[in-house]
């Protein structure tokens, strides 16, 4: 399997002529990452599941534009997801309809009650405190915590240098210390 740090070393030559063991190496690789990004983006997981699946299906049929004197690969295939995702919210329509035919069948295999209420509780103090944040240091902290990329792939990605990347992530997470602290949270254990 092809490792994070040797991703950048494979045969771009292969891959672009429809090698697909190369392209199932990098899938493997990448998926985790990029369905973490893209669930946290759309918070619905049958949504993140077919945008991640377009992702994927773009960096395929797209890939002979890939340039890797220009970005390194991870930062081209983000920047691929976050397009995406702008695409899916500028197309989406704000209704949605469920058939209750359709839930009847449905089984809980989801987390009890209690645990319920204290996931909830926990979801709405993080998303309380991420909305105090900026725009970019909430798509930064999605880049650099939901998607695992480092600070050189955002800054390549976002096009801020590689040092304004770690700065704004660090005074963006004192930031939320800060509100955690005032509503009395110290870590969630």
């Amino acid at each position: 399997m092809v490792v994070l740090a040797q991703t950048e070393k494979i045969s771009w030559t292969a891959l672009f002529n429809n090698d697909i063991k190369i392209f199932t190496e990098l899938y493997n690789c990448y998926f985790p990452r990029v369905y973490n990004y893209v669930h946290y983006r759309v918070s619905n997981f049958q949504d993140a599941n077919d945008l991640t699946s377009q992702i994927f299906e773009k960096l395929f049929s797209k890939f002979k534009y890939y340039q890797s004197e220009r970005a390194p690969f991870a930062a081209w295939l983000f920047s691929i997801a976050r397009n995406t995702i702008t695409d899916y919210y500028r197309l989406q329509t704000r209704t949605c309809c469920t058939s209750l035919e359709l839930t009847q069948d449905l089984q809980n295999t989801g987390p009890g009650p209690d645990e319920l209420v204290i996931l909830t509780e926990m979801q709405n103090h993080l998303h309380t405190a991420l909305s105090s944040l900026t725009q970019r240091e909430r798509d930064l902290i999605s880049l650099k915590f939901w998607s695992g990329l480092s600070n050189r792939d955002i800054a390549t990605l976002t096009g801020i240098s590689e040092s304004n990347t770690g700065v704004i992530l660090f005074r963006a997470m004192k930031k939320l210390r800060k509100i955690f602290e005032s509503q009395g949270i110290s870590s969630y254990d």
